[in-house]
């Protein structure tokens, strides 16, 4: 038998270890915020601080400089001190009876007058919420008569396996398990809820959503209702003769009945409900000045204006005002300020980057995307004065208003290839190369992505079939042998 024995020991050592403090988190989130985000966290801001104040006039200036702290100490120090003491509102609840005076001071000047009143009254009343899909089917349902309750419970369960596009997404016997229902009960509330507007809702495929639109417009049994019924998948696969041959017809006749497929609603779900949309807006503005030079704008109209408030820094001034009140007032203050510079950052950080953009690919602003340059982001590093991830963070969803259109920030940052001539185009411009061939094909000879490569090749640009078939595809472009159309001339 062999014996083993287990000793602990403390040994001391050193390592380096880098750790962030609250406020360079708070940078880092505001730098990679978009600007609907910012705008969410401004206004979360705005609710847990009293110091923070948004200026609703341009009259209005800020009270001091935003990006220093107090006399004599540094905004790093204050925000350290202000981690360590962090308090909450409720605190305010057991200070002494002098906040409560200068509180209740500053309410007594606060008047407002009727009108006043009476627009936000009017605000507040006017606030609503779109209504969501379900609860558009839900009012439907509501207007239908002589259903019993289990039909209705039944219906109600169908409704809630909607999705937002309006298909059925629980199979059946799933939802007879949720509603205690037979199945025939499920196929009838199913069956009910197709019944509602508009057609096409509560499909469990494609090719039932596209029937019960025909069925509304009475076409059950003709050649359209055949053609979605049964050859769908073929239509998919781009068989067009061996369909007119099913159907009896020319292959002219079946692109009329494809022409009349696509006016039908594939996602009839999106007629409904308050949501899906979302707004892009861009960072900033490139602009020609007229004089051979583009300038860029930042976006200030979507930033909320704001500054410290001025109550609160009088506050401070005041001998009468109780220690602990101006300990929480600092500590709020301290918060602000370095919310405010850690946007003005943001803000900076981002149009020096655009700047750096637009030296790098003036081409692209003058000619379109066919002449962006192959460039990496350590490149617009070096010239603005930071890290490269520094650089990925800040264009990160970030958009900007082009002479050329609205484009991503990340378009701008791609490989690319050397043609014959010296010539360097990005990987952008090779797409938009690929997408021009294929524009300009004959439609009863498309192009194969053998014979696109081969035509970039003639244009000194030396890309691998495969290459183009990637580019392709991320185009959203099908095949050459689903590109290829039967019409007779």
């Amino acid at each position: 038998m062999f014996g083993f024995q287990l000793n602990q020991q403390m040994v001391q050592g050193l390592r380096q270890e880098q750790i962030m403090a609250p406020h360079q988190i708070q940078a880092l989130e505001i730098l990679l915020a978009t600007i609907p985000e910012l705008e969410q966290r401004i206004h979360a801001e705005l609710a847990e601080n009293p110091t923070l104040e948004l200026l609703e006039s341009a009259g209005q200036s800020l009270s001091g400089n935003p990006v220093e702290g107090e006399a004599g100490e540094n905004a790093h120090e204050l925000a350290a001190r202000a981690a360590e003491r962090d308090e909450t509102l409720a605190t305010l609840v057991t200070l002494q009876t002098d906040w409560r005076d200068h509180a209740s001071l500053r309410a007594e000047t606060d008047t407002f007058s009727s009108d006043d009143l009476e627009r936000r009254q009017h605000f507040f009343d006017s606030l609503t919420s779109e209504p969501t899909l379900q609860d558009e089917l839900l009012d439907q349902l509501r207007e239908v008569d002589g259903l019993s309750e289990k039909m209705r419970e039944v219906c109600v369960q169908v409704i809630g396996s909607i999705d937002e596009r309006g298909y059925l997404r629980s199979h059946p016997a799933d939802l007879a398990i949720t509603a205690s229902a037979s199945p025939e009960e499920i196929q009838r509330g199913i069956a009910i809820v197709q019944g509602f507007e508009p057609a096409g809702i509560g499909a469990r495929d494609l090719r039932e959503c596209l029937l019960l639109q025909l069925e509304r417009r009475g076409e059950r049994g003709s050649a359209l209702w055949r053609l979605v019924d049964e050859f769908l998948e073929d239509v998919g696969r781009n068989l067009i003769p061996k369909v007119a041959k099913e159907l009896g017809v020319s292959s002219d006749t079946v692109y009329e009945l494809l022409e009349r497929v696509r006016h039908l609603d594939p996602h009839p779900g999106s007629r409904l409900g308050g949501g899906g949309v979302d707004y892009v807006y861009p960072e900033v503005f490139v602009e020609w000045d007229g004089a051979g030079k583009f300038t860029v704008r930042g976006n200030r109209e979507f930033s909320p204006r704001l500054r410290v408030s001025p109550y609160y820094l009088e506050l401070l001034e005041n001998p009468a005002v109780p220690a602990e009140v101006k300990k929480y007032i600092r500590e709020k203050v301290t918060g602000s300020r370095l919310l405010l510079r850690a946007i003005d950052q943001r803000q900076s950080t981002i149009e020096r980057i655009a700047e750096s953009i637009v030296e790098h690919q003036r081409e692209f602003f003058l000619k379109g995307k066919d002449f962006l340059r192959p460039m990496v982001m350590a490149e617009v590093a070096d010239d603005v004065g930071v890290h490269e991830t520094t650089v990925s963070r800040a264009i990160a969803g970030k958009y900007m208003q082009t002479p050329q259109g609205m484009v991503t920030f990340r378009q701008f940052f791609s490989t690319g290839y050397r043609g014959d001539g010296g010539e360097e185009v990005s990987a952008v411009g090779i797409k938009s190369r690929i997408q021009s061939l294929i524009g300009e094909e004959n439609p009863k000879k498309p192009l194969s992505d053998q014979k696109l490569a081969n035509m970039l090749k003639e244009q000194g640009f030396d890309v691998a079939r495969r290459t183009v078939a990637k580019y392709r595809e991320e185009l959203g472009i099908a095949p050459s042998h689903l590109r290829r159309s039967y019409e007779a001339p």
